[in-house]
Parts: structure tokens; C-alpha cells; sequence
């Protein structure tokens, strides 16, 4: 018998039944799948700032006696080459702390500064390709006394690429030290990552500071890949125990921090990003949660909606069922007849629900987000921008189309197990 023929005439002629049906499938996965990219892409900026900002995906340090540096970093490179692909890029960075010490100053507004990163632009090229810049450029800065801040800041001083300004800072020796400096970028970022950073070179920073131009106190290694690595640390963990006295793998960086004061001898680290992003973690987590609870309240709302609906719908047709039973059909029969009409009715669901999950990232990525006060962090350019994930699609479609299938059998079995001369006997 060909069930396919008969479920689809069966659907069309009944067509103003399962149109509600069909609307809570399509509509449910839809909005499953689109809080899945939306949470997605939210997270992947936030990812894409974290890693401009520790110099990225992981950190590699070495302290004694509570300082961060002091080793030959060119011979550190060189070992770290003998663990990581060979595609990795090793960023020598100076952090330098300006919560107290620096300022910015244009025509006689100030605007202090979190910290001041002195970087190799044109070595962390492929790093601040994902900038989201306002005006200017981070390109042709190495070198320079060119600086990068972020776009409150630079309306908070009044002023634009290509202004000189004033930078001032203490010295390590403790003198107070001020320099011209040209505004040679402006990036969007008003997050805690971005808002009140400064990003210049790293031999002028070095110069400005009065240490030495080779000083660093911190090595970022980035994979230009986008892919999950972190979930690496361990294997490169373990490879580096083999050359290097290492820290073991930490999930907040803060305890190595404060352990650092007790190294005699030099104590080394690889920092994974997520050790960086600890006090992120609970809104992580928090948004990972909501939608999963989402997801799960959506899909349960199919469930039931489709299962118990149909089996209104199954006792309405019990005289049909019981004409299929007449004609010597069995009940696993009967059961595959309705099994198939409801596969195609959630197939139908699920592929006009991606339609609709498309149209609402469409939307949503028109929509510019930076009215809202430190949501910056979740965006790109201004813009929530949805990650596809066709992985997480097929799981959606998968529960969906398994769990609901599950439920129609079980609600019809009542229906199915009907005798002929019941069945036939019964009015609709």
C-alpha cells in the first residue's frame, strides 16, 4: 500500500485541521533555532573581543616573585613552536595599569584609561583584522606614537583620527611623564573589554614607560582558525610540563595571580581564554541556561500541542480507520499510515520554521543595538549578528520530528486498537 500517496491526499483534504498543527511546529522550531543563532552569535563577539583583548585564544606567562616577565621570550617562542600548529601566531604584548597612573587629555578634557596595551600591530595583523573600527585604522601604527581608543572616549575628549593628543602616565621609576600622541583609530567597543583600553606600540609604550623596548609581560598565542580550541588545553598543557615548570591548568587566572608571590624560581602558565573571562562566566552561563529552557519549553509545547490534537483528530477519523481495518489492514499498518502523515506534517513544520528563523536573524541583524548601555560587548559593528549552526539545527529537528512522533502513536493507540464493527458503528 502506498502510504505516502494516501497520507498527503489525507493532509490536503484535511488541510484546516492540521494548519494549527502546522503552525505551532513551524513556529516553535523557528523560534528554537533562532535563539540558538542569536545566543551563538552574541557569544562569538563576545569571544572575538576577549581575544583582541588578552591577545588570543590562549596566554602564556611566567612570573617570580609576584612579577609577570623577565625570561627571554624569543627562546620561549621557540619551544612553544614544538607544541602549537605551526599556523599559531605568538603576540609579545606590555599591559601596563592606568586606572590611577594615565589619562588622555584634548583640549583640556580628560578621559582616564582601564589600561594601556602596548602590541605589534602588523604581528597581530590576522588578531585586529575582526576590529570593529569607527574611523581610521590599526595598519601602519608599528613604529609610531599612533594610538587606537574607543569611540565614548573619543567623543568624550571631542576629538577625531588624526588629532593630536596628550598621553600622560607615571614613569617606573615613578615620574610623571607626558607625550603627543595621534589618534590613528577609532574602534566601537563601550564594553568591559574595549571602553576604557588604549591600544598603541609597543616600543613607544616601552619608551614612554622609561623600560627597556624589549620588555614584555605578556605572550598571546592565536590560532587564525575559528575553532573551538580551548578544549585543547589540557593536551598542550601536558606537552609543555615537558619543558617548562608549569602552573597547573588553571580555570580562573586570578589564583595564579595571587599564588605568584611565593615563586622562588620562575612559575610558568598557559591561560585559556575562558580562565580570562571569569567574571563572564555567570552570564555565560546564564544565557546558555535561558535558552535551553527556551528550547526545552518550545519543544514540549509541540509535543503536546501536535500529540493531543491529533488524537482529537484520530477519533474523528475512526470511521476511515475502521474501513482500513475492514479491508484487511493490520494495526502496525494502521499506526505507519498515521506515523507518515505526521513525519511529513513536521518536516513541512521544521522547513518553514528555519524560513522564519531566517527572516527574524534578517531582522534582527538590521537592528542597531548600541542605544543599550553595555551591551556592546554582544555585538558586532553594532549589530547582533546570528551564528548558523547547522549541528544544532539537526538536533532541533531531530527531538522534534523523534519526541512528537512518539507522542502521536502513543495518543492514537486508543484509535488503532478499535475493532471494525466498533469503528464502523461509531459516529463521528
Amino acid at each position: 500500500m502506498n502510504y505516502t500517496k494516501i497520507s498527503i491526499r489525507s493532509l490536503l483534504m484535511r488541510w484546516r485541521q492540521y494548519f494549527s498543527l502546522f503552525l505551532v511546529c513551524a513556529v516553535g522550531v523557528g523560534v528554537s533555532i533562532f535563539f540558538l543563532f542569536l545566543v551563538d552569535g552574541m557569544l562569538g563577539a563576545l569571544t572575538s573581543k576577549a581575544k583582541i583583548y588578552y591577545a588570543g585564544d590562549f596566554q602564556f606567562h611566567g612570573a617570580r616573585w609576584g612579577g609577570l616577565g623577565g625570561f627571554d621570550y624569543d627562546e620561549t617562542i621557540e619551544k612553544l613552536k614544538t607544541v602549537f600548529p605551526s599556523q599559531c601566531v605568538y603576540a609579545k604584548r606590555y599591559d601596563y595599569d592606568a586606572s590611577e597612573n594615565s589619562a588622555l587629555i584634548f583640549e583640556g578634557i580628560t578621559a582616564r584609561q582601564k589600561i594601556i596595551k602596548g602590541v605589534d600591530f602588523e604581528q597581530e595583523e590576522k588578531l585586529f583584522s575582526h576590529f570593529n573600527m569607527v574611523s581610521g585604522s590599526w595598519q601602519n601604527l608599528k613604529g609610531t606614537n599612533g594610538i587606537l581608543v574607543s569611540e565614548p572616549i573619543a567623543e568624550k575628549l571631542g576629538a577625531n583620527v588624526g588629532d593630536s593628543i596628550t598621553l600622560l602616565m607615571k614613569t617606573v621609576d615613578g615620574y610623571t611623564n607626558t607625550v603627543p600622541v595621534v589618534i590613528g583609530g577609532i574602534f566601537r567597543d563601550s564594553s568591559v573589554f574595549g571602553m576604557y583600553t588604549t591600544y598603541m606600540d609597543r616600543e613607544f609604550l616601552c619608551d614612554t614607560y622609561s623600560i627597556p623596548r624589549s620588555s614584555v609581560n605578556r605572550l598571546g598565542i592565536h590560532f587564525p582558525e575559528e575553532e573551538d580550541v580551548q578544549k585543547l588545553a589540557p593536551v598542550y598543557q601536558k606537552e609543555l610540563e615537558k619543558l617548562f615548570n608549569m602552573y597547573p591548568l588553571m580555570e580562573d587566572k586570578n589564583k595564579y595571580y595571587n599564588e605568584m608571590w611565593g615563586f622562588e624560581d620562575f612559575v610558568y602558565a598557559l591561560v585559556p581564554l575562558s580562565a580570562n573571562m571569569t567574571e563572564l562566566k555567570i552570564i555565560i552561563d546564564a544565557m546558555k541556561i535561558i535558552t535551553t529552557f527556551i528550547i526545552i519549553a518550545l519543544v514540549v509545547i509541540i509535543v503536546i500541542g501536535i500529540s493531543s490534537t491529533y488524537r482529537v483528530i484520530a477519533m474523528k477519523r475512526i470511521n476511515e480507520i475502521g474501513i482500513y481495518k475492514a479491508i484487511g489492514m493490520k494495526r502496525g499498518s494502521v499506526r505507519g499510515l498515521l506515523a507518515v502523515e505526521t513525519v511529513f506534517l513536521l518536516v513541512a513544520g521544521c522547513v518553514c520554521g528555519l524560513v522564519l528563523c531566517g527572516l527574524l536573524c534578517f531582522v534582527i541583524n538590521k537592528i542597531d543595538f548600541t542605544f543599550i548601555p553595555a551591551f556592546d560587548v554582544f555585538l558586532s559593528g553594532g549589530h547582533v549578528v546570528p551564528v548558523v549552526n547547522l549541528g544544532a539545527v539537526a538536533i532541533v529537528f531531530a527531538v522534534v520530528l523523534g519526541a512528537t512522533l512518539a507522542a502521536v502513536l502513543f495518543s492514537v493507540n486508543k484509535a488503532v486498537k478499535i475493532t471494525p464493527v466498533q469503528a464502523l458503528a461509531t459516529t463521528e
